[in-house]
């Protein structure tokens, strides 16, 4: 069982025997549904490359603050990195391996009743028909599953320690510009800067490779200090080597920490601007 479930669990009925043995009784039917998910994989044959283990599950979607998941049994299987949960198949999933594109282990804030911890947890980011997917997962064993899902797919297991590998996400607005250097809202969508790529609505993509520039522009004006809501407006401009310079805006909150978190992960040099916004910027 997850940590952060036995602890909410203490935290309700104290640690008194009512309390002990409900945990007890948990565990118990936790394991059960462990064992009960590999003697179903093996029964049907399939080949079983690692686990299943018992894990949590915080979700598909990378959040900057987690809720306290589901649990559920976590391996791998068929060329599949499988989750079947525990009384509820909300969060299962089966995802190929080939789809896999980072393999990270990672620190993440997770809500306990009423406060966050910081856990340790398992970030495997992956693409899926509805764009790109960060499974987050938490578990004893989340060190030895990494390795194994490396030693399959054949991806590098990243390990950020106390930090997080990825920054957001945020919902703001896509601005491009046309012609003549006038920016035009285009649509609102979620900004998410993942370990190697920075996406919007989950589907488009800018590899940070491909970032050349950014620059900052306070959106507000001098009353900006009295708005908590106030914006800046993020210019990116990224294209392959020897490729034409393109150019997309975003506009969001505190760009200049959307800008820092881009630049602090980007391989090569990045020099961040800021200033006003000019027309042709």
């Amino acid at each position: 069982m997850g940590p952060e479930l036995v602890l909410l669990i203490v935290g309700a009925l104290g640690i008194g025997g009512a309390g002990a043995g409900a945990i007890w009784w948990i565990r118990r039917g936790q394991r059960d549904h462990v064992i009960h998910v590999r003697t179903a994989w093996v029964r049907a044959g399939q080949i079983v490359r690692y686990g299943p283990i018992g894990a949590t599950c915080l979700g598909t979607r990378p959040l900057r603050l987690y809720p306290s998941g589901r649990f559920g049994a976590l391996g791998i299987t068929d060329g599949h990195l499988v989750f079947e949960g525990h009384r509820r198949s909300a969060e299962n999933l089966s995802v190929p391996l080939s789809n896999l594109r980072h393999i990270g282990l990672t620190t993440v804030r997770v809500w306990m009743g009423r406060t966050a911890i910081s856990q340790r947890a398992l970030a495997v980011h992956y693409t899926a028909p509805d764009g790109w997917r960060v499974a987050t997962f938490v578990a004893d064993e989340s060190v030895e599953l990494a390795q194994a899902l490396s030693d399959e797919s054949g991806l590098p297991v990243y390990d950020s320690g106390k930090d997080r590998d990825d920054y957001g996400p945020a919902r703001a607005l896509r601005m491009t510009q046309d012609v003549y250097g006038e920016w035009r809202e285009d649509r609102e969508g979620d900004l998410y800067l993942a370990p190697d790529r920075l996406l919007f609505n989950w589907r488009e993509t800018i590899p940070l490779d491909d970032i050349r520039r950014l620059d900052v522009y306070a959106q507000g004006g001098r009353l900006r200090g009295l708005n908590p809501l106030a914006q800046d407006l993020l210019r990116v401009e990224y294209g392959e080597s020897g490729a034409a310079a393109e150019t997309i805006g975003y506009l969001v909150r505190r760009g200049h920490r959307w800008a820092d978190a881009i630049r602090r992960r980007a391989d090569a040099p990045l020099e961040v601007y800021a200033g006003r916004k000019r027309k042709r910027e």
